[in-house]
């Protein structure tokens, strides 16, 4: 015989015997959400009230690069290598600075010619300057003789007028002998002081190709790029950077941070497996885009001020590494100062 299936009575719904859940898992849930909320909050606000910027430790450099087309043909260091001022870098080889010194060269020896040409010359004009004047004295002589008889009709019109040709023939001779001497003296002065703008024009090229030794212009560490041979370099491209001085951190600072910020306030940096203290030594007036490497998608990009920060360990970082910057916040004195306000 089949048994008909016993229906659940309404009226007995309020006195079933519910089964018991255990808490844990709402609390779970429950952290989970407060977790939830404290983040966005965080996110959305959480620059106002906490200093959390990004920076890349850096130090000043010396880039060298040259002014014309440069090929290597040797390199004498490598990546990170310490260098001292004067130390061989790279040896070079530039066709285009070559044919500017054998075109140098050549226009001294052309101005050098020249030179002696007009040298030459001045020194004829010279030669010839005290026979015009010894001839335009007797001229003078003869003329004022000649004067005192014409008076008394013993000369010709006819010879005296051939006597004063003379006299024009030889001052015109001695004016034009002065003038050329003069004129020669003039240009062979603007002619030695080209050869000597020529000259040290000449030798400081050479001096600065140095027969294609490229040297360190100061101590410090190498780069991170460093040539190869066989590498072209065009006009004022660098072909390498040698860092120096005392590293620091460019910080760029949160826009939005609401609480003041001073020289000598000290920040924690921190960078994978390396955390330093540091202190802010300088509120630069300038500000700047983030770099692509801070940038996050979800945000819009903004212009941050930037601040220099003196390293607590110099060693501690590598140049170019990215660093977070937090700030050590002490709330007494805040308060205090706010109050003071």
């Amino acid at each position: 015989m089949r048994t008909i299936r016993k229906h659940i009575r309404p009226d007995n719904l309020d006195s079933e015997i519910r089964p018991h859940h255990s808490a844990i898992g709402r609390r779970i849930y429950i952290g989970v959400l407060i977790l939830f909320a404290l983040g966005i909050i965080r996110y959305l606000f959480g620059d106002m009230f906490l200093l959390k910027g990004d920076g890349l430790v850096l130090r000043d450099y010396a880039a060298v690069e040259m002014g014309y087309i440069t090929r290597v043909t040797a390199v004498e260091v490598d990546e990170g290598q310490s260098v001292k001022e004067g130390d061989l870098l790279l040896k070079i080889e530039s066709m285009e600075l070559l044919e500017r010194l054998a075109d140098l060269s050549a226009r001294q020896a052309n101005l050098i010619q020249i030179s002696a040409e007009f040298t030459l010359l001045s020194e004829t004009a010279k030669q010839l300057l005290v026979p015009a004047e010894h001839r335009k004295r007797e001229v003078e002589e003869i003329i004022a003789r000649i004067n005192k008889l014409a008076d008394k009709g013993f000369i010709s019109k006819i010879s005296y007028q051939e006597v004063l040709r003379d006299n024009f023939d030889a001052g015109q001779a001695l004016v034009k002998i002065q003038v050329e001497s003069t004129t020669l003296d003039k240009k062979r002065k603007a002619v030695e002081s080209a050869i000597k703008v020529s000259a040290e024009a000449f030798q400081k090229l050479k001096k600065h190709y140095d027969d294609g030794q490229v040297r360190s212009p100061v101590s410090g560490l190498v780069g991170a790029t460093v040539p190869s041979v066989g590498d072209v370099y065009r006009e004022g491209e660098p072909l390498m950077q040698v860092f120096w001085g005392e590293p620091y951190v460019l910080a760029y600072l949160p826009r939005r941070y609401l609480l003041s910020i001073k020289p000598g306030m000290v920040v924690t940096l921190k960078s994978g497996r390396y955390k330093d203290k540091g202190v802010i030594s300088e509120l630069l007036p300038l500000s700047a885009q983030l770099p692509e490497e801070f940038q996050n998608t979800f945000k819009p990009q903004e212009r941050n001020q930037l601040a220099k920060i003196t390293l607590t360990d110099p060693e501690m970082f590598p140049v170019s590494e990215k660093v977070n910057v937090t700030l050590e916040i002490n709330w007494k004195d805040i308060i205090v100062e706010n109050f003071m306000n």
